[in-house]
C-alpha cells in the first residue's frame, strides 16, 4: 500500500488533505508532462490562474470522495492538459450554454480516450463510474432532460473510449437511446475518427451539440406548454451536471482594467492600500533602543553560547572555490613550459600548474517573522533567538535579512469597507491591507541594524497575518541577492489568519495560498525553506520544520534546533 493509498477519505484531517493534494498535484504534473501546473483546492491551475476544464466528473468532493475517485479526476485533468490546447478550445466554444456544456464534455472525453497507460485508463473509468452513480443517486435521470443528457454522455463516451455500457445502465437508457438514435447515430463514427485532431473533432462536436441543443429546446417547449414551467430552470441548480460554474466559462478578469487580481488561483480584491515600511519609519529611535535593551537582557538571561553556533554553521555556509591559476606548483598538471627545468634542475619539483582553492562565503539567509496578534507575547524571546543566530551568521559573512509581515488594520480595514460598498461580490480574495516591514535589509550591517530588533516590542504593529504573499515578497528580495546558497526561515505560531478574508472566502483560503507558494518553492529548488512553529507543527506546510514550545524560544535547545534545520537546507 502506498502512502497515497493509505490516506483514508473517511477521516481526512487538514494535514492529510493537504498532503494528499500535494501528491495528486505531483501526479498531475507527471502525467500531463507540464511542470508548471498545480492543484489549488483540487482545481487545476497554472501561473495564469485557474485552468478552464469544464466537465462535471472532474470535481469530486475532496472531503467525501474515495481516493480512487480523486486520483481518477486528477488523471482526467492531466489527460486534458496533455492532449488539448485550452486556448484553442475556448476559441472553438459555441455561444449557447447547452452547446458549450456538451462540447466541453466531449472534448474531455476525447482526451481521456487518448490515455495509453492501463492504470490511467482504469482510474478514469473508476472516476466516471462514480460520477454516474452520484448522478443516479441524485435522481436527475428521472426528468426527461436529465435522462437525455445522461444518455448522450454515456453513448458518446462508449464510442470514444470503447468502454462498454453496463447492462444495468443499458436497460436504463434504452428508451432515450432509441429516441436519440437519429440525432446521435451519424456523429458517433465521425467523433471516433477525428479524436486525434482537436480542431476537426471540435467541428464535429459543435454540430452534435447544436443538434442535441435543438432537441433540448423542443423538449423545453413541450414541457412548458404542458406544465407551464421550464424543466431547464430546475436543472440549472443541479450540481452534478451544471457543477461547471459560469465563472470558469468566463474569461479571466483583466487586472489592468478591474480591481480583481489573480495569481495561480489566489485573488486580491484591492492592493491599493498595501505598503512596505522600514522599522525605523514606524518606531521612534528611543523606542528601538529601549526594545533592544530588553532583548539584550533576555538574551543574557538565556545565555546561549555563540561559538558552537558559529562552528556548526561554518561548514555549510562556505564553498570551496577556485581562487587563481597556480604555476610553478609542486603538484597538479605537468606544465610543458617548465620541462626545461627538469633537465637543468632535476631536483626541482616546481614543474606543475593547477588551481589554488580557498573557502568563500556566498550565502544569504532571510528570516520572515509573523507579526500577527498572537505572536506578540513571544516578541522578546524571538528577538533573543534572532540575536544569536544572526550574529553567528554575520561572523561567517552570510548576508542576512529580517523581515516581518502584518496588516495595517483589523478585520479588513479600507479594503473590506470598499468591497462592502461594491455590493460584497462573492469570492473577492484577500480583503485586508497588507503591511510588510523590513527590520534588517541585506545591505545593512548587523552592527547598525541589531538595534532595529527592538521594534519587535512595538505591540501596535501586531495585527493579522497573510503568510503566502509575505513569503513571495521575501523570496523576491532573497533572489535579488543572487547568492550561491540561500534559505528563508519563516517563524510563525500557526496558519495564516485574516478574519475579513476568511469570512468572505472560506476557512482555508489563505492556508491554501501558502501551501501553493511553498510547493512552488520546493519545485523551483533554488532556495531552501525552513518553517519554525511556535507551539504549532510547521511540517503541515513546510518540507523542513522545527516545532518549538513557546517557552523554549531563545534558549539553547531552540537555537540548536534552528541551526540544524538551516544546516539541512543549506547543505542540499
Amino acid at each position: 500500500m502506498t502512502m497515497l493509498e493509505s490516506v483514508s477519505s473517511q477521516a481526512r484531517s487538514h494535514r492529510e488533505e493537504a498532503a494528499l493534494e500535494r501528491r495528486l498535484a505531483s501526479v498531475f504534473r507527471a502525467l500531463s508532462g507540464d511542470p508548471g501546473v498545480d492543484l489549488w483546492a483540487h482545481r487545476p491551475v497554472d501561473s495564469r490562474g485557474t485552468l478552464a476544464m469544464n466537465a462535471p466528473h472532474l470535481y469530486p468532493d475532496s472531503r467525501t470522495s474515495s481516493l480512487g475517485s480523486l486520483r481518477g479526476a486528477t488523471d482526467a485533468m492531466a489527460m486534458r492538459r496533455r492532449f488539448s490546447d485550452l486556448d484553442a478550445h475556448r476559441s472553438l466554444l459555441p455561444e449557447s450554454g447547452e452547446e458549450r456544456l456538451l462540447v466541453e464534455i466531449l472534448e474531455q472525453t476525447r482526451c481521456e480516450s487518448l490515455a495509453s497507460q492501463a492504470g490511467v485508463r482504469a482510474n478514469l473509468s473508476l472516476r466516471h463510474a462514480d460520477w454516474r452513480s452520484e448522478y443516479l443517486r441524485s435522481r436527475l435521470h428521472e426528468t426527461h432532460l436529465g435522462m437525455l443528457l445522461f444518455t448522450v454522455i454515456l453513448v458518446t463516451r462508449a464510442a470514444l473510449t470503447r468502454e462498454p455500457i453496463t447492462p444495468a445502465e443499458s436497460d436504463l437508457i434504452e428508451e432515450a437511446r432509441f429516441e436519440l438514435s437519429p440525432d446521435l447515430g451519424p456523429y458517433l463514427p465521425r467523433l471516433k475518427a477525428t479524436r486525434h485532431d482537436q480542431h476537426t473533432f471540435a467541428e464535429v462536436a459543435r454540430d452534435l451539440a447544436r443538434t442535441i441543443a435543438g432537441r433540448i429546446t423542443d423538449l423545453e417547449d413541450r414541457e412548458s406548454s404542458r406544465t407551464g414551467t421550464r424543466e431547464r430552470r430546475a436543472m440549472a441548480n443541479l450540481p452534478l451536471v451544471f457543477d461547471v460554474t459560469e465563472e470558469l466559462f468566463a474569461p479571466a478578469p483583466d487586472s489592468a482594467s478591474g480591481r480583481l487580481h489573480i495569481a495561480q488561483g489566489y485573488r486580491i480584491w484591492d492592493p491599493g492600500f498595501d505598503k512596505t515600511s522600514h522599522i525605523t519609519e514606524l518606531v521612534r529611535a528611543e523606542s528601538l533602543r529601549s526594545g533592544r535593551r530588553t532583548i539584550a537582557e533576555e538574551a543574557a538571561r538565556l545565555a546561549v553560547p555563540l561559538a558552537p553556533v558559529v562552528t556548526r554553521l561554518h561548514s555549510v555556509v562556505d564553498d570551496v572555490t577556485d581562487a587563481h591559476d597556480a604555476v610553478d606548483a609542486d603538484e597538479g598538471i605537468l606544465d610543458s613550459s617548465r620541462l626545461t627545468r627538469l633537465l637543468t634542475t632535476p631536483g626541482d619539483p616546481r614543474v606543475f600548474r593547477g588551481r589554488s582553492q580557498r573557502a568563500e562565503t556566498d550565502c544569504a539567509v532571510t528570516f520572515l517573522l509573523d507579526l500577527s496578534g498572537s505572536m506578540k507575547p513571544h516578541a522578546s524571546r524571538l528577538g533573543a533567538l534572532l540575536d544569536v543566530i544572526v550574529t553567528a551568521l554575520d561572523r561567517l559573512d552570510v548576508n542576512t535579512e529580517i523581515l516581518g509581515f502584518t496588516t495595517n488594520s483589523w478585520s479588513g480595514g479600507r479594503v473590506r469597507r470598499d468591497w462592502k460598498k461594491a455590493g460584497s461580490p462573492g469570492e473577492p480574495g484577500r480583503l485586508n491591507e497588507v503591511h510588510h516591514i523590513v527590520l534588517k535589509a541585506a545591505d545593512s550591517s548587523w552592527r547598525r541594524a541589531r538595534t532595529h530588533l527592538g521594534g519587535l516590542l512595538k505591540s501596535s504593529l501586531f495585527r493579522e497575518g497573510i503568510d503566502g504573499e509575505a513569503l513571495r515578497w521575501a523570496l523576491e528580495r532573497l533572489r535579488s541577492q543572487r547568492a550561491a546558497k540561500s534559505a528563508v526561515v519563516v517563524i510563525s505560531d500557526g496558519l495564516p489568519a485574516d478574519s475579513a478574508t476568511t469570512e468572505a472566502n472560506g476557512e482555508s483560503y489563505l492556508a491554501r495560498d501558502l501551501e501553493a507558494t511553498v510547493a512552488r518553492l520546493r519545485r523551483t529548488g533554488d532556495i531552501g525553506v525552513v518553517g519554525v512553529g511556535l507551539g504549532a507543527d510547521p511540517n503541515i506546510i513546510y518540507p523542513v520544520g522545527v516545532e518549538l514550545d513557546a517557552s523554549d524560544v531563545g534558549n539553547a535547545a531552540s537555537v540548536r534546533a534552528l541551526v540544524d534545520a538551516l544546516r539541512t537546507v543549506l547543505s542540499r
